[in-house]
């Protein structure tokens, strides 16, 4: 049974993209273990890109290190964000610019443990052109990619103000079916 990974990243609780994870999430067999994280909550600083200055990366510690293990335990991991400026919000794209490193802290094999897994979003757009929503899946599935995951796909729900995403049929009937092949 996948374990599965919910990485929330609004900057409102409980959200028009939580909301329609938590449809979806609901869908799986009720012994699929999950867990939800709050990326907005982690205490996570800047991230300093030292790839090229000759010092190394540090094994995390707190809160970044909890991050890393629960990443590397998951076999699917689901992004919970809706768009922002038409990309992802800024604590998805910090825990994102966190994998830089663990691909360079000894010991993790951060790269390798990730090939295999299974990536995917579920994410809110506030008009009808879902072409808006290409920027954040272009870099998700860009990034699964590169680090040979199994890139399966967003839902897309609309809304803009709380609860919104309660009045998108299409959305809430996909939400249903969309873990349905990890299930």
């Amino acid at each position: 049974m996948p374990r599965f990974l919910f990485l929330s990243s609004s900057a409102r609780s409980g959200g028009n993209a939580e909301f329609l994870a938590r449809a979806a999430a609901g869908a799986l067999s009720p012994s699929a273990p999950q867990r939800w994280l709050a990326l907005n909550d982690l205490s996570l600083p800047r991230f300093e890109d030292r790839r090229h200055s000759g010092r190394p990366y540090e094994a995390p510690l707190g809160e970044e290190k909890e991050l890393l293990e629960a990443t590397l335990d998951a076999d699917h991991l689901v992004f919970v964000a809706p768009v922002y400026w038409y990309a992802l919000p800024a604590s998805a794209k910090l825990y994102i610019d966190y994998w830089s490193a663990w691909l360079r802290v000894p010991g993790y094999d951060f790269k390798p443990r990730m090939a295999g897994k299974a990536l995917s979003a579920v994410t809110i757009i506030s008009s009808e052109d879902e072409t808006e929503a290409e920027p954040l899946i272009g870099c998700l599935r860009l990034t699964a990619n590169y680090m040979s995951m199994d890139w399966r796909g967003a839902l897309i729900g609309r809304g803009n103000r709380p609860g919104d995403v309660e009045k998108d049929a299409r959305a809430m009937g996909a939400a249903k079916r969309f873990f349905s092949a990890a299930a």
